[in-house]
């Protein structure tokens, strides 16, 4: 078989729209374990919560509105989360606070099948986003061209906050320190709770970016968790630099692996998590240990 027809510009596009996904939602995940110590697995349900509420204000607006709203409905509830859920749960362990978090993704999916029922939903892309665009002379979706480019934007935003920015630098402080970073007079109490908020509002975005891509169902939150905890794992335990390398891998050796094989796609990103836990157990990035 040739491999010029099986790697072709379509299909690394198509790579990059799923890693750019997944970089939004791992790197939203990432923040949150790296200064709050804390594996959300309500991340996932998190991210269905955004895509059902993005199908919600979509139909009474618009796709732009829901792109505005959602992010902002998510940090709310991401408010909750920090008061409710992590602060009273710091001093457990983290298995206590996983299975908490793993519970209250139970929850929040049943609240889901409640309101919107258990039939997969669809959401029009935007109508100056339908069609096809000339993509190096082939056709190509044009909504998955602004996936790409809002998913790696969202995340370079991020990455130069965390670089450039006083309060970027506390975070990266308190993710490698937190008892020196207190010493110096750092308040990781509230900077605990901005960064909660912007991991479920970019779980939100996320969401909301996938209901034109993806089928919206209860089972979203669950399928994708499972990648996004891969890819922050073979990026590095908070490391969100290199969650972000490593989404892009995971997605083009998806997209690779089921043009050669379906066993291979599914097989490959567990391949990758054992090799890289058993040879560089940090990570790609500057991450704790596995």
């Amino acid at each position: 078989m040739d491999f010029s027809q099986i790697f072709n510009i379509a299909q690394l596009a198509n790579a990059l729209a799923l890693a750019s996904l997944l970089t939004i939602l791992a790197s939203g995940l990432a923040l949150i374990f790296g200064l709050r110590d804390v594996m959300n697995f309500a991340h996932g349900a998190l991210f269905m919560i955004g895509a059902y509420l993005g199908y919600t204000i979509s139909g009474m607006f618009n796709f732009w509105a829901a792109l505005a709203i959602v992010p902002a409905l998510l940090a709310l509830l991401g408010v909750a989360f920090e008061y409710a859920l992590v602060r009273p749960l710091r001093r457990r362990s983290p298995m206590d606070v996983a299975l908490v978090t793993y519970g209250l993704a139970l929850i929040l999916s049943q609240v889901v099948i409640k309101i919107w029922g258990t039939a997969p939903l669809s959401v029009a892309e935007p109508p100056s986003l339908s069609g096809s665009i000339n993509l190096f002379g082939q056709p190509y979706p044009a909504y998955r061209i602004f996936l790409i480019g809002v998913g790696f934007g969202a995340c370079a935003a991020l990455a130069a906050w965390l670089k450039y920015t006083r309060s970027g630098m506390h975070v990266r402080a308190v993710s490698q320190s937190p008892m020196v970073a207190r010493i110096m007079g750092v308040n990781t109490d509230r900077l605990g709770l901005l960064v909660v908020c912007m991991g479920t509002g970019f779980a939100g975005f996320a969401g909301v970016l996938a209901g034109p891509y993806l089928s919206v169902d209860p089972a979203l939150g669950a399928s994708i968790l499972i990648n996004c905890l891969i890819v922050v794992v073979i990026g590095g335990l908070g490391s969100v630099g290199g969650t972000i390398a490593a989404a892009v891998v995971y997605g083009l050796i998806q997209v690779l692996g089921s043009m050669l094989s379906p066993t291979l796609a599914v097989m490959a990103p567990y391949l990758l998590l054992f090799f890289v836990l058993l040879w560089r157990p940090q990570g790609f990035g500057r991450g704790r240990v596995a």
